[in-house]
């Protein structure tokens, strides 16, 4: 398979070569959320799983592995701030790139105004259940998406400064809540019964549970979208969203061992069945009025997930905008601070549009559901399409570097496995609003389409090479280059 550089752009746009490999690895673990993905699960994976509920994160780590240890290999060689939607631009063809680029940043960009709102409406609940304060979740949410707007348009440095502190801040006070279930256990004492698959309560529970834990991974693909931004991209990206799935697991599995322990092993069935978060309750019995930090940890998370999020999609867009996909105004950067600050704009609206106006249509919790869902469709297609491109890729323009287990098996049963999470998802499909995702998606997709055909029909076609725009391999002592990765395979779509 052929390839050939066009013309490098300019050098201008975002600010090359201004974080390092502590700022990447924070972009991917803000966006799995940490605090998010342990609070919000172990109640559903106690429920399906029972004692084995710490074994369904193990398998969902060794499954999230296997998917991100294959995609990092596309970070490797095709750094951009369009992450999958260059990937597979680049390796499939620039159609199937513009339909992964158009769904993801879709996604991702209304994913804070979701989570904000659903943080705001768990900080309203448990503080006027506990303190007779009643804080509107509408508050809450304009408050962090202002936040979260003004940092994202200050630039990737100051987006990168906070999300690291607000993720460190929310770990260590989950972490610190284990140590301290495993320091006082609850009834039962200290048992090591939950590493063991086999305690789980019935094998389609267990299956359930490895199911969401799997989405609970989701957004270590991150990472991608600061390519540009980043020192030594092809060697920083690959190792921050594999370090953030190691990282990530063993902090999964640790935390909800060590809470589950808290709460006691006897009675695991009040744990699967409580009305307020067990992480809450276990912070109580142990820490009395301290167990406010834990809720401090789900706002950090919160925050800091919608900076992450904020940063990806913005990215997409302006990738995309550069290739003349999206519209030419998301392509603008900020003079001084370097940001695609009309992208940021943009992007902070539809936020606000969707964390107050479709908060308050279907509830925030029922609107974050219904996100989680709609995320998981959405997840499928893309890891998918990437799984595509990583063998394809390696079978022709990479061919010398061809890892069998790599780039071929690990592929092939990632995609089996995204299959299953799809099915396990939506079978049977959920109560509405949260079963309305599949229709969003479909909305989304047909949209998409219709944006597609549009470019098809147009008569400039600098389009499909534009969305193959990488950071240059050749070193350079400050600013790599750009420069368009093309295959004729890929050219023909």
């Amino acid at each position: 398979m052929a390839k050939e550089q066009l013309q490098p752009l300019p050098q201008q746009g975002l600010q090359r070569n201004s974080i390092g490999l502590t700022t990447v690895l924070m972009q991917s673990i803000a966006q799995i959320a940490p605090a998010v993905g342990v609070l919000t699960t172990i109640a559903f994976n106690t429920q399906q799983a029972g004692l084995g509920a710490p074994s369904t994160y193990i398998a969902a780590f060794v499954i999230g592995l296997v998917v991100a240890i294959s995609l990092s290999e596309l970070g490797r060689h095709l750094p951009s701030a369009g992450g999958f939607y260059t990937y597979v631009s680049a390796t499939v063809g620039p159609a199937f790139g513009f339909l992964v680029g158009w769904l993801y940043s879709w996604f991702v960009a209304i994913i804070p105004g979701g989570l904000a709102s659903y943080t705001g409406f768990v900080l309203q609940t448990e503080l006027k259940q506990h303190y007779g304060f009643n804080l509107p979740w509408q508050i809450v949410t304009l408050a962090i998406l202002l936040l979260v707007g003004f940092v994202g348009y200050r630039g990737i440095k100051v987006s990168g400064k906070m999300l690291t502190i607000l993720s460190i801040i929310e770990m260590l006070i989950v972490l610190a809540l284990a140590i301290s279930g495993l320091v006082s256990p609850g009834p039962g004492g200290i048992s090591f019964g939950g590493f063991n698959p086999g305690n789980s309560t019935s094998l389609h529970g267990f299956y359930l549970a490895v199911v969401l834990s799997i989405f609970a991974f989701t957004g270590w693909e991150g990472a991608a979208a600061v390519a540009e931004e980043a020192r030594s991209p092809r060697t920083i990206i690959p190792r921050a969203i594999i370090g953030s799935i190691i990282l990530l697991g063993v902090y999964y599995v640790f935390c909800a061992w060590g809470i589950q322990i808290g709460w006691g092993t006897q009675h695991l069935d009040d744990l699967a069945n409580a009305t307020e978060n067990p992480a809450f309750i276990v912070a109580q019995r142990l820490w009395g009025n301290g167990w406010l930090l834990v809720l401090l940890a789900l706002l950090n998370s919160g925050i800091a997930v919608c900076i992450a999020c904020t940063v990806d999609s913005t990215r997409n867009w302006y990738a995309m905008a550069r290739a003349k996909a999206l519209p030419a105004w998301l392509n603008q950067t900020h003079p001084v601070f370097r940001t695609p600050h009309t992208a940021v704009l943009a992007q902070s609206a539809l936020a606000l549009l969707v964390g107050l106006g479709v908060g308050s249509l279907v509830a925030p919790d029922q609107s974050f559901f219904m996100l989680g869902t709609l995320g998981t469709i959405i997840y499928v297609f893309v890891y998918l399409m990437g799984n595509i491109g990583v063998a394809r890729f390696f079978l022709t323009t990479a061919r010398h570097e061809l890892n069998v287990l790599i780039h071929i098996v690990f592929p092939i049963v990632s995609t089996v496995a995204l299959f299953l999470v799809l099915y396990y998802s939506l079978v049977p499909l959920p109560d509405p609003p949260v079963g309305y995702a599949p229709e969003i998606a479909a909305v989304l997709l047909v949209t998409g389409l219709l944006v597609l055909w549009r470019l098809q029909l147009s008569r400039a076609s600098d389009w499909k090479a534009l969305s193959q725009y990488v950071v240059s391999a050749d070193p350079a002592p400050s600013v790599p280059p750009l420069v368009a990765v093309r295959s004729s395979a890929a050219e023909r779509r």
